[in-house]
């Protein structure tokens, strides 16, 4: 008579436990910790879990747009074929967003708020599904009231050396049709004041140059622009805060992360570093920005099957170059990541490690491998005390309950 062992499988919601005859010690061991660390991994409801997506923030009354950025760098990645997928995005305090479908549009994996609500502010989570997949994710977005705005939280931050030029930019223009052209503002709101300084130039399309930066210039610099949708009007603004440098630096700077730092992190959980490199008055082309996972390339790297450095972003006087982690792990905690900034002027390179913050996952998965000894330990005490029941019986017993 084969030997019977009780396998459990442990969820968050239920324990199940049932007979199977031929396992051993250690097969039953790897199937009770691969139950239980499966559920330590960044997924909900079966879905991988990507993100959450960098905050967004606006003033009430403009067209928003909410894109999930960190989603579309997965989609990439992980070489995904969407044509036959379902997208959908649900709000964290308004259950249908679909009740709203003249205000709340959703074109494709976006949602256009036509115009934007204070009411508008919460969670935005999103499901991308197919029978091949799941991924899910989040936003936080923010609609300030008009005249109750954060500005250190809506500003988009920039800096610049003296006696340099600089570029900075209004919304992303290339979701609107243009109505006119962009209004720049030197602060904000009721304090700002339209830029009429002849070192103030609005280049072509929605560019604004400031020569010579000086000491004077910091502070916040707000565009403004009509766009058209749908043949109604809307308006679409950003803010800058410039802070302006106060001694020569060697370029390229990195700005982030600082060397030495330790960036926390959750087991199982995504992660997303950004590498944002201050180029000074060096072309954009010709700064390379890499990231290295102890001296090796990402790609090349133990990493790469659950990690990749994603796609270069340009900013004004900046470029930002962010790795993406799908998963993190224990072992990440032992490795050296390095940003490597170089062009023309110069090269940097910076340092930082990842660190496990004291989570609640961790808390369960030792609870679930600690119930599957004790599991163990009772299974085995009680098929001891259980007697063995003659084949005569059980051929008797089986005869009763069949069906001839």
């Amino acid at each position: 008579m084969s030997d019977e062992v009780c396998v459990c499988k442990q969820s968050f919601d239920s324990l199940l436990c049932f007979t199977q005859s031929s396992f051993g010690f250690l097969t039953w061991m790897v199937v009770c910790i691969t139950f239980s660390m499966a559920h330590a991994l960044p997924t909900k409801s079966s879905c991988l879990a990507v993100g959450p997506e960098i905050p967004d923030f606006h003033t009430q009354g403009e067209l928003v747009v909410i894109r999930f950025p960190f989603l579309e760098d997965a989609i990439l990645y992980l070489r995904l074929l969407v044509d036959n997928s379902t997208f959908h995005i649900s709000h964290s305090e308004q259950h249908d967003l679909q009740n709203d479908t003249v205000r709340v549009i959703q074109r494709g994996r976006s949602l256009w708020l036509l115009p934007s609500h204070p009411s508008d502010s919460g969670t935005y989570s999103y499901v991308l599904s197919s029978d091949m997949f799941c991924i899910t994710g989040s936003i936080s977005v923010t609609i300030y009231e008009t005249g109750r705005e954060d500005l250190d939280m809506m500003s988009y931050p920039v800096s610049a050396q003296p006696d340099t030029d600089l570029n900075i930019s209004c919304p992303h223009i290339k979701h609107f049709i243009m109505a006119g052209s962009p209004q720049w503002y030197k602060g904000f709101n009721v304090g700002a004041f339209p830029l009429i300084s002849t070192r103030y130039k609005r280049e072509k399309g929605n560019l604004l140059t400031i020569t010579k930066v000086s000491p004077e210039d910091k502070g916040l610099y707000t565009c403004k622009l009509k766009v058209i949708f749908n043949h109604t009007h809307y308006n679409v603004s950003r803010t800058w805060k410039l802070q302006v440098l106060a001694s020569a630096i060697l370029y390229p700077y990195i700005t982030t992360p600082v060397n030495g730092s330790m960036i926390e992190s959750h087991f199982g959980s995504s992660l997303v570093i950004q590498c944002k490199v201050l180029v000074g008055n060096q072309s954009y082309d010709h700064t390379e920005v890499t990231w290295l996972v102890n001296g090796r390339s990402v790609d090349s790297s133990y990493l790469s099957e659950r990690a990749f450095q994603a796609t270069r972003r340009v900013l004004p006087n900046h470029v930002v170059v962010e790795l993406v982690f799908l998963e993190v792990h224990e072992e990440d905690t032992r490795v050296e990541l390095k940003c490597v900034a170089q062009n023309l002027s110069g090269k940097q390179e910076v340092i930082t490690q990842v660190t496990l913050e004291d989570s609640m996952t961790m808390w369960l998965v030792v609870a679930a491998v600690s119930s599957c000894f004790f599991l163990l330990v009772m299974s085995v005490f009680l098929y001891q005390l259980c007697p063995t029941s003659p084949k005569r019986n059980n051929y008797i017993r089986a005869r009763q309950n069949s069906s001839f």
